[in-house]
């Protein structure tokens, strides 16, 4: 299975993995699987990291890239078509970083890992419980 991880899935499985549901924590740890990271999570972890919001062992800049490739997990970058389609949803999720990992989903027909209901009302398939 291909799976989308959410930004705090991320961070989850690197620092608190008692965080994660019983269900993602097997999805995430059966090498099977492929984890995809979207770029706007890159971007949203840099940037709460830069606001002090996100404590992180390294530079986002290190962390990241290295901790992608530790866990097996696929960078996915963000086309201009993804952004417009994501500027173009309605306006259930205020967070654009949410946004666009919600037009992923949909675009890619990809679940997403996530404990975000409000990616509900987009019809994405969000996993967690």
């Amino acid at each position: 299975m291909t799976c989308l991880l959410d930004t705090h899935c991320f961070i989850w499985m690197t620092a608190d993995p008692d965080r994660l549901s019983h269900k993602v924590r097997r999805l995430v740890t059966n090498p099977a699987n492929i984890l995809l990271f979207s770029a706007a999570s890159g971007w949203e972890l840099a940037l709460l990291w830069k606001l002090g919001r996100v404590r992180l062992p390294d530079d986002p800049s290190r962390f990241i890239p290295e901790t992608l490739q530790r866990l097996t997990i696929q960078a996915l970058p963000i086309s201009l078509d993804l952004a417009i389609t994501a500027a173009t949803l309605p306006l259930h999720h205020r967070d654009p970083f949410d946004r666009l990992l919600a037009a992923t989903a949909l675009r890619e027909d990809l679940p997403v890992l996530s404990c975000d209901p409000l990616l509900d009302a987009y019809g994405v398939r969000r996993m967690w419980e």
